[in-house]
């Protein structure tokens, strides 16, 4: 998958997360962003990886998104490859 391909599920994936409260707010208690720092943060060129780097740390997440979003779970992983690629490859 490309780095492109892998921003654009990112992008599907936190809007999903910023449309459930729930979600929103797990989000930002485990990333330490507060509501007006998210814009801010979303410049970073980590930003994206960031957020698929919590998904994959979450499974039951990343299997609902999946679900959500009508993916495998495989193509959020492979674009969390894509974006935070292992040490050890």
């Amino acid at each position: 998958m490309s780095a492109d391909e892998a921003e654009t599920v990112a992008v599907a994936v936190f809007s999903a997360i910023t449309g459930d409260g729930e979600r929103m707010s797990r989000f930002m208690a485990i990333s330490g962003l507060e509501p007006h720092s998210i814009r801010a943060a979303a410049e970073s060129p980590r930003f994206f990886a960031a957020i698929l780097d919590y998904v994959a740390s979450d499974e039951p997440l990343l299997i609902a998104l999946a679900s959500e979003m009508n993916i495998r779970p495989e193509r959020l992983m492979g674009a969390h490859l894509a974006l935070s690629p292992s040490e050890f490859e």
